[in-house]
């Protein structure tokens, strides 16, 4: 049985995340969530240090996110919802009155992290414009979010040793730099009969991994838009330095 999205599927769920947004806090919190750091990452890219960033971060969160209902007025038609977010985004930096008044005392950093190493994550790389560290920062959130559901879904249905050895193989040397674990190795630890047992883990547990790739891209995109030219996109994002 293949549960993977299909293309038909991806037409259905675009835009899913932010229509359900309009009526449900948890999917409301769940789309901040995903879009704090491009736009945080932004604002740090246009020269304003980390607090002044975090600052206007929060104000267009609350000011024009929640306050001017921007879910509520994003139209599908009008294209994907990332680039609707980022030139709201440029239209609120404009204006002087709002980014003097980032930090006024009236707003709780509630819809911000708490975790230093959040915000660590979220600064842009050197030579960075600031569209550039927004999209590379959506890309990374999207990426971070794909594996989250990835190793959900693993121990939700089984498939444990799955998300092991993706882990010991293919994540674990991208995101720490560290050796990827001998398939002899893995094969001990996960009492597999035969190496190629764990190549099988491996191919499983990958194509579940894109599969939940392309479901988290396809929630915010038009119709229109072509999944796998999103997937390379963020594919490039995330290899360059």
């Amino acid at each position: 049985m293949n549960d993977y999205p299909t293309r038909s599927r991806f037409e259905t769920t675009s835009w899913t995340l932010v229509v359900n947004a309009r009526s449900s806090k948890a999917d409301m919190e769940s789309l901040l969530a995903r879009y704090w750091s491009p736009i945080y990452a932004w604002f740090r890219g246009r020269g304003h240090d980390s607090e002044s960033a975090a600052d206007l971060t929060q104000a267009f969160l609350c000011d024009v996110v929640l306050k001017r209902d921007l879910i509520g007025r994003a139209d599908p038609a009008r294209g994907g919802f990332r680039k609707y977010l980022f030139q709201a985004l440029r239209n609120f930096e404009v204006d002087a009155h709002r980014r003097d008044r980032g930090r006024d005392g009236r707003r709780a950093r509630t819809l911000l992290p708490a975790d230093p190493a959040a915000w660590q994550a979220a600064e842009p790389c050197t030579g960075d414009d600031p569209a550039r560290a927004f999209e590379r920062q959506w890309a990374a959130a999207v990426f971070h979010e794909a594996l989250m559901r990835t190793e959900r879904a693993c121990c939700d249905n089984g498939m444990a040793r799955h998300w092991r050895a993706f882990e010991a193989r293919c994540l674990h040397p991208i995101l720490y730099g560290a050796d990827p674990t001998s398939i002899d190795q893995l094969a001990d630890e996960l009492h597999a009969e035969t190496p190629l047992e764990i190549s099988s883990l491996l191919h499983s547990a990958k194509r579940r991994f894109r599969a939940e790739l392309l479901a988290v891209i396809a929630e915010t995109i038009d119709d229109g838009t072509d999944s796998e030219q999103e997937l390379a996109a963020l594919r490039d994002f995330l290899s360059q330095d």
